[in-house]
């Protein structure tokens, strides 16, 4: 998703989708087949909500709203009269699922309610699409589709014990959205920036923490899929500019203010091999490489902040 929203913005549609339901309503009947671009989102009529069957999974029921150029998307599920979904318990489930998709960016959990009784347990979440990007129902619904199918995997990975997933390591987008993002608000820092992309200058990533004195610190984080070697000198190069960069261009905040980082974190999802992290540190200023944070699969795989 290029246009992201933020977590505020995606609640606001669905409850403004909400005093719809009792006014207008209609359905989108059929299955969808994922691979078309037939339903153009455009042509929905607009504060009408529309209700259709959900894909494979957790989720049993979509419901979409158009608000002018915007689609507001909301997955539901109701109740579960076995009492458990798959190996575990559904509150065991319900409560992991709900951690992970409040920790993630561009998804709220707009209702999760959890009783003994089956007829009082529901799990909606919601998204938000800009037409302009996604400019067929059938794109939104797969991509509604595989962000799902990534957070179960998620969720039954951390009922197991471990929070990695095998394709963090070739996947550098999913390996920012899915573990990252939560890794670092779980650590403490009061505002994850994700900012990869957008001419970042060596910084996918603005962390912003309090420190002893009181005072905003910035971190800069960099961030590669897979593994990092020292032999590899043309990664290694782009990787020192990119820490020389970061700290020299300044970022500026949403308020217009202009702020410099005072720490870098090198975050990959692989291994550091033929003492790659040495030559980076030979290869930039001493006051540099003494701010430099390296993180790897290592330390992050079964790291117990995911746990």
């Amino acid at each position: 998703m290029k246009k992201a929203f933020s977590k505020l913005e995606i609640d606001k549609y669905c409850k403004l989708a909400y005093d719809y339901l009792d006014k207008q309503t209609g359905e989108i009947i059929g299955d969808i087949n994922e691979e078309e671009k037939e339903i153009l989102n455009i042509e929905f009529e607009e504060e009408t909500v529309l209700m259709g069957n959900c894909f494979d999974g957790f989720f049993e029921q979509i419901n979409v709203c158009r608000f002018g150029n915007y689609l507001s998307v909301e997955l539901q599920k109701l109740g579960d009269y076995d009492g458990y979904y798959k190996d575990w318990s559904m509150k065991k489930y319900m409560q992991t699922m709900a951690e992970i998709y409040n920790s993630v960016d561009d998804v709220v959990v707009s209702n999760y309610e959890y009783d003994d009784e089956p007829d009082g347990r529901a799990f909606y979440i919601a998204f938000l699409f800009d037409i302009d990007e996604f400019k067929y129902y059938e794109s939104v619904y797969k991509y509604c589709h595989n962000f799902c199918q990534q957070i179960e995997k998620l969720v039954e990975q951390k009922i197991k014990g471990c929070y990695w997933q095998k394709e963090f390591e070739t996947d550098e987008m999913l390996f920012c959205h899915m573990y990252l993002t939560p890794f670092f608000r779980r650590m403490g820092f009061e505002n994850v920036i994700f900012n990869h992309g957008n001419k970042e200058f060596g910084k996918d990533y603005i962390l912003v923490i309090t420190n002893i004195f009181g005072e905003k610190e910035y971190y800069g984080v960099q961030v590669k899929a897979g593994n990092m070697s020292g032999a590899a000198t043309s990664d290694i190069m782009e990787i020192s500019n990119q820490i020389n960069m970061a700290f020299k261009v300044p970022y500026k905040l949403v308020n217009g203010t202009e702020i410099y980082i005072s720490k870098m974190i090198i975050a990959i999802s692989g291994n550091y091999t033929d003492n790659a992290k040495m030559i980076i540190e030979n290869d930039i200023e001493k006051y540099k490489s003494t701010n430099i944070v390296f993180l790897s699969k290592k330390e992050l795989e079964n790291s117990s902040i995911m746990q």
